[in-house]
């Protein structure tokens, strides 16, 4: 096991730690980067804040385990592990000296919890549950929405019928700075949802926070996109979902947010139908988005539905306490 610096490491290291950290990403989460790109971020040092190893079976052999840990920007107290092993390389004990070297890390820098996720029922779940302080904080719903023929229709006409008093937007990249406002107040009720308060804390998103949210969520080289309802008469932002693009083919859909007092008006659907139609335009490379829902979130399951996501998998999002 050794830090791995994508910095000062061998070219044909951060090959391999991209290759095997992206093979496992996608298997985790539906979606992800292209390894390649991967590859030339970390060389670059743009992909984002973390601490990362490799894990070789003997010195001077090809890397076999990667690891990456990240602070959850929502409290410092929690950090948020990746861990991927390839399948030959796998009931030797490399997870778990990599898990180990984390979990020293992570201390030190004085976490006291680490989450991840893990498809329900694999290797992943039972290698997860060697840890005696481990605990399942949500089940969740693995989902793709293949943007195929059907699909487009029924999101243009979704799209195209929008409630009396609202008009449907999108946009790429930051908000703009006449939406930017609204914009953090719909997102700022993202705790209303079943969850979520398992997995962020109540923050103030206030125009510094929502541009720090979008630095955030876009270091990973990845291109955010913002399907969105507006109130005719103010032009606020009133219903958003947030979608991030990278290399691959599978789009990441995030969260969808809609203000208390127009909910119930089909505004989440048509924002996500939007949405979908603007990555489809944008970026032709796409050909599905990947979401996660709580199982327990019988809303978004129902708006999913109605935009023909498939169920491809369960993930359970984990908790190891480090005291």
């Amino acid at each position: 096991m050794e830090p791995f610096d994508p910095l000062v490491a061998d070219p044909v290291d951060v090959d391999a730690w991209s290759v095997i950290y992206v093979a496992g990403h996608s298997e985790s989460s539906g979606g992800g980067p292209v390894a390649e790109e991967l590859a030339t971020r970390l060389r670059s040092g743009r992909a984002g804040r973390a601490w990362r190893w490799a894990a070789r079976v003997a010195r001077g052999e090809p890397v076999v385990g990667v690891a990456e840990l990240r602070g959850r920007p929502h409290d410092a107290g929690i950090g948020f592990l990746r861990l991927f092993v390839v399948p030959q390389a796998r009931r030797q004990g490399v997870g778990r000296g990599l898990r180990e070297s984390v979990v020293r890390r992570a201390r030190s820098l004085g976490m006291d919890r680490l989450q991840s996720t893990v498809p329900a029922g694999g290797p992943g779940e039972s290698f997860a549950r060697t840890s005696p302080y481990l605990r399942t904080l949500l089940r969740l719903e693995l989902q793709k929405q293949y943007l195929d023929e059907p699909t487009l229709r029924r999101c243009w006409s979704l799209a195209a019928t929008p409630a009396r008093g609202y008009r449907l937007t999108h946009w790429e990249g930051p908000a703009p700075e006449e939406r930017v406002g609204s914009f953090g107040r719909v997102m700022a009720h993202l705790l209303d949802a079943p969850g979520a308060v398992l997995q962020m804390v109540p923050r103030a998103w206030g125009v510094a926070q929502v541009r720090e949210w979008e630095r955030q969520i876009t270091e990973d080289g990845s291109r955010l996109v913002v399907g969105a309802a507006l109130e005719s008469t103010s032009e606020e932002v009133v219903a958003a979902t947030v979608a991030t693009v990278a290399g691959g083919s599978v789009a990441d859909q995030h969260d969808t947010a809609v203000m208390p007092r127009h909910r119930r008006k089909g505004l989440a659907i048509r924002s996500k139908a939007t949405q979908a139609l603007r990555i489809h335009d944008l970026f032709p490379h796409v050909r599905a988005l990947a979401a996660t829902i709580n199982v327990e979130n019988a809303a978004m399951l129902a708006v999913n539905r109605c935009l023909l996501y498939e169920r491809v998998g369960e993930r359970l999002l984990v908790e190891e306490t480090l005291g």
